[in-house]
């Protein structure tokens, strides 16, 4: 990572030495705990910034090993991307520090003087017990109701239904950890500033572990569903945060989820957004070329507010 600054002996920019230190941490990505710890001692943030540089072959190299890096750190990919997709396994350690923050290691950010204008968000059921436990119950409802790693890739009705029963259920199990259902008009009104302090003060940090938590709103649910949905089925699921920067909703995410095989009559494939906070365990048609997408999509997602946003 140092060398990404590499000088010649004139002082001047060593674009060679360079250009092998992007090419090497290429490499090293390939590796996750190797990629995690790329991240977090800044090759992230110094590559992001060569990926902009007039130099063309390293900022296309560079270009080339964000994306191995991303493909390997999930917290990193949700930082930068603000989602992770239904390739991206979330893995124990996975975190989120929330839109508009600094990337940061985990150990900086436990380290970290507690602030009220900091929420970060741990699944690591290696020291969160609430965590595990849930992790195993939601394995064996799963297994209870006839789901096996072959389906992931079948398309016969019965493994469609199957998966189908098994998102609903992880939902209604995120629900009942989180506080349970709101209804939409009462939504911002839904308090939980006092619960998250409380899961501060139990660890003494601005990180928050998952099982702790009681009641949690959209961003909280969202995440610990890909979590859950990647221990029992990876590729079930995808978060994404909304891409907007003041406002209520800020920080607001959702779920998607997809079954291999449920297609349009063109063959298209569907995608549902779960709903996790109102109507908890549904599922909203996303739309495709010839099926109109469920209204209740865009309000869940709050695409109204997106929508307004970007008028100002």
């Amino acid at each position: 990572v140092e060398q990404l600054h590499a000088k010649d002996e004139n002082g001047k920019d060593a674009i060679e030495p360079r250009r092998a230190a992007i090419l090497a941490i290429g490499k090293c990505a390939w590796d996750r705990a190797s990629a995690v710890e790329l991240c977090d001692i800044g090759a992230l943030k110094e590559l992001l910034q060569l990926m902009d540089t007039h130099w063309k072959q390293l900022g296309e190299a560079a270009s080339d090993s964000v994306e191995r890096l991303l493909a390997m750190s999930q917290s990193g990919k949700m930082w930068l991307r603000g989602e992770v997709d239904y390739s991206d396994t979330t893995n124990d350690g996975w975190y989120d520090m929330g839109p508009g923050k600094q990337y940061a290691s985990l150990q900086s950010l436990q380290s970290t003087k507690v602030d009220s204008g900091m929420e970060v968000l741990l699944a690591d059921p290696r020291q969160d017990k609430k965590l595990r436990e849930r992790v195993e119950a939601c394995m064996k409802k799963a297994a209870d109701m006839g789901l096996i790693a072959e389906m992931s890739d079948h398309s016969d009705e019965l493994s469609i239904e199957t998966k189908r029963k098994v998102v609903k259920m992880i939902a209604e199990m995120v629900g009942e950890a989180m506080g349970g259902p709101a209804t939409y008009e009462e939504y911002n009104e839904w308090a939980y500033a006092a619960e998250i302090t409380r899961c501060k003060e139990l660890r003494r940090s601005n990180v928050l572990w998952i099982g702790d938590m009681r009641r949690g709103v959209c961003r909280h649910r969202a995440f610990l569903f890909k979590f859950l949905c990647d221990q029992v089925m990876p590729s079930l699921a995808r978060l994404e945060r909304a891409k907007i920067e003041r406002g209520a909703h800020v920080g607001h995410a959702w779920n998607c989820v997809k079954f291999y095989g449920d297609n349009d009559a063109d063959g298209q494939q569907i995608v549902y957004t779960v709903d996790l906070m109102h109507s908890i365990g549904e599922l909203f048609n996303n739309g495709t070329d010839i099926i109109e997408p469920d209204e209740w999509v865009a309000r869940y997602q709050h695409k109204d507010v997106y929508h307004f946003l970007a008028l100002q």
